[in-house]
């Protein structure tokens, strides 16, 4: 199973990252909306998308 990490990056500076499975349309990359950035990040392993999400939470 791969994983997702998604995290939303809104103009207000706040950001909200998660962990969830992997979709078989996911792509890594950004997308632009309105009110926020929202990037994917694919992991194979769990622990590691966990590791990756908490960067966010560091920034």
């Amino acid at each position: 199973m791969s994983y997702a990490v998604e995290a939303k990056i809104f103009n207000s500076g706040q950001i909200v990252a998660r962990v969830r499975p992997a979709r078989t349309d996911d792509m890594e990359g950004c997308t632009e909306t309105r009110t926020c950035d929202v990037w994917i990040d694919l992991f194979d392993d769990l622990s590691e998308a966990e590791g990756f999400k908490k960067s966010y939470t560091r920034a």
